[in-house]
């Protein structure tokens, strides 16, 4: 019971940390950061050539964050951080009005393809 109740403090811990981290304090060093991840789509849309949205920033920086999981030294912090872009991505997102993004769409569209080609299989 004890083991249960550490492993709710340290969930707690994280998302308080990570409230903090997207929170009113982080503002005064960075700016909005709705502003601050749309910004940052731009520079990446014109530096790739491909349309990105605040939304994806938001979610590929929670993909950068986790792949940092898969080599070397993982952190606390690192967890903080991705519970952090997550709720960033979420705020982004509703405040869009369910907009879908470039990668949402293309996303959307690759699964369609996926899904017709594997029903004319069937079909066969």
């Amino acid at each position: 019971m004890e083991q249960r109740k550490e492993k709710k403090m340290i969930t707690k811990e994280c998302l308080e940390q990570a409230i903090s981290l997207s929170g009113v304090d982080r503002q005064k060093d960075y700016g909005d950061k709705v502003d601050n991840h749309a910004n940052i789509s731009r520079l990446w849309s014109a530096y790739l050539d491909v349309k990105i949205e605040a939304h994806d920033v938001a979610i590929m920086m929670s993909l950068l964050k986790i792949a940092r999981t898969k080599l070397g030294a993982v952190s606390k912090d690192t967890y903080i951080d991705m519970a952090a872009y997550s709720a960033i991505a979420g705020e982004i997102k509703f405040k869009e009005g369910g907009k879908e993004s470039e990668g949402e769409r293309r996303g959307r569209e690759t699964a369609d393809y996926i899904k017709k080609i594997n029903k004319k299989k069937m079909e066969r």
